[in-house]
């Protein structure tokens, strides 16, 4: 699970960060600006779970959450607060939780045992959306995405979906838990991969697709979160 944590004061982030980074199955990047996580969106970085400040400059917690909806239609908001006069705004970004300052690792650990039990409810339907159509689909059926042109061919069990929607647009619509990008062309499923080398991987299907040597330690890291994150599940 990879979680982003976006605070202007120092020392809460650092507190933070020690209270997630003892989850397991869990990656944590610390930002104290908000227009560096945008620019970190920007560059095709994606998180699971974001903890955001309510309060900060030069944009707030919830500007920072309509930029990054953007992105993301699936990213888990957890807004950080000393009261909870913005909840009503909460709504326009779907928020999932709000934590009150000052953070305990009792809360901590709370609002960690939602959000695993709502990746667990919502890893098994994905919902894709395009210009035509919003597609709803499981993801166990899907294997991987592959790109062609300005199109993305959908390779799931049973047939293969064209898109008319980059491989960029679509990536930001898949939980970063489950699907990866192993290269240029290709993001897989994480669940059908069989086995795999520094160059290639094969899915449970046969199916061979190349691994970008820039990527390969990326992608062993992503599959071992993946890995437990199953078990633990």
């Amino acid at each position: 699970m990879k979680i982003a944590i976006c605070d202007d004061e120092e020392l809460f982030v650092r507190k933070m960060y020690q209270l997630l980074w003892q989850q397991p199955d869990c990656t944590v990047e610390c930002f104290l600006s908000p227009t560096e996580l945008v620019e970190k969106y920007n560059a095709g970085a994606r998180y699971d779970v974001l903890f955001l400040d309510v309060l900060m400059s030069p944009i707030n917690g919830m500007e920072l959450a309509r930029k990054i909806r953007k992105y993301d239609e699936n990213a888990i908001f957890i807004f950080l607060t000393f009261y909870l006069d913005y909840a009503p705004e909460g709504y326009e970004v779907n928020a999932f939780r709000y934590l009150l300052k000052p953070v305990t690792e009792d809360s901590v650990r709370l609002v960690m045992g939602e959000v695993r039990r709502k990746l667990e409810d919502s890893s098994h339907t994905l919902l894709i959306k395009t210009s035509e159509c919003h597609l709803l689909l499981h993801i166990a059926k899907v294997l991987y995405l592959e790109a062609a042109n300005k199109e993305t061919i959908l390779h799931c069990q049973d047939d293969a979906i064209t898109l008319r929607k980059s491989l960029n647009e679509l990536s930001g619509q898949l939980p970063p838990l489950f699907f990866f990008r192993i290269h240029r062309k290709f993001l897989v499923n994480l669940a059908h991969v069989r086995e795999y080398d520094a160059q290639r991987l094969t899915l449970d299907c046969g199916q061979t697709l190349p691994v970008s040597r820039r990527k390969s330690a990326e992608f062993r890291l992503a599959l071992k979160n993946y890995i437990e994150g199953d078990l633990h599940s």
